[in-house]
């Protein structure tokens, strides 16, 4: 079923919504854009309830506590739709500056790149967000 140029509309505005609050660090403004019952995955590591994608964000540096990454902000670099979903060609920037899943700081600005899933229900809020990040510049 082809996707509609104003459900095209709906889907980038929310979206950019989204990562306005993330590349804000505004947590609670995060949090609002997501279910109660939405999960996100990041690299295949589940965070199932508000509890733990707050905390997933937090361990980013997406909020005013110590993250892995400092003046952490996502970037689109480009857009795809599927009947059910927006899914975003993408980039996190940011400076390296605490362990982040087994890879210790680097202390280097780095962008790492991702595609990332994003499935918004009719009430307008997140329900399912999956990301794959290419972690290769904290090692290279």
């Amino acid at each position: 079923m082809p996707i509609t140029d104003s459900e095209k509309t709906r889907r980038r505005a929310l979206l950019k919504t989204h990562y306005d609050v993330e590349n804000d660090h505004d947590m609670n403004g995060i949090m609002a854009t997501f279910a109660p019952s939405a999960e996100m995955l990041y690299n295949r590591i589940p965070f199932a309830d508000p509890q733990s994608i707050r905390h997933a964000h937090d361990l980013l540096g997406f909020s005013s506590t110590d993250g892995a990454f400092k003046d952490v902000h996502n970037y689109i670099d480009g857009e795809h739709f599927t009947e059910d979903e927006i899914i975003v060609e993408g980039r996190l920037s940011g400076k390296h500056v605490g362990k982040f899943q087994g890879i210790e700081a680097t202390g280097r600005n780095v962008e790492l790149p991702f595609v990332a899933f994003y499935h918004f229900d009719k009430t307008d809020k997140l329900i399912s967000e999956r990301v794959v990040m290419n972690l290769g510049a904290l090692v290279a």
